[in-house]
């Protein structure tokens, strides 16, 4: 189980597995679940969460997978980024640093830039002058 705090958006961006893969969050809100499908994507946005990598054997319950290993975390072009890498079960003969799912953790280092209004606000013209019939006189 990992710990994150804040706003984070979860890709799966890849997995090679027998059994059905998922990744669970849970947070003070309740529990998320992300199917272990490339291209499924959950934002999550919590002061704290944790992360669990799962799988589910033909016939069982989902079970937590072996290990989860998380890359560095690097910045670029505005975006916090983190590879999870996760190994579901041992067999023997497999490498124990084969990889069956892999997640990437997205987080924006900067506020987004403000909306522009939905219709251009035009500026107020410049008030007419004042018909001479109508102007103060001194």
């Amino acid at each position: 189980m990992l710990r994150f705090h804040g706003a984070w958006r979860i890709t799966v961006v890849g997995c090679n597995a027998d059994f059905a893969q998922r990744a669970v969050v849970r947070g003070p809100y309740g529990t998320r679940v992300l199917p272990g499908r490339p291209g499924a994507v959950l934002e999550v946005d919590g002061e704290h969460w944790t992360l669990t990598l799962e799988h589910r054997p033909r016939g069982r319950d989902w079970q937590p997978n072996l290990r989860t290993t998380p890359g560095p975390l690097t910045e670029r072009d505005g975006v916090r980024s983190r590879l999870l890498t996760s190994n579901d079960r041992h067999w023997p003969g497999k490498p124990r640093d084969y990889v069956n799912v892999v997640l990437r953790l997205d987080q924006p280092t900067v506020p987004a830039a403000a909306e522009p209004p939905a219709c251009p606000v035009a500026p107020h013209p410049a008030p007419a002058p004042l018909p001479t019939a109508l102007r103060a006189v001194p």
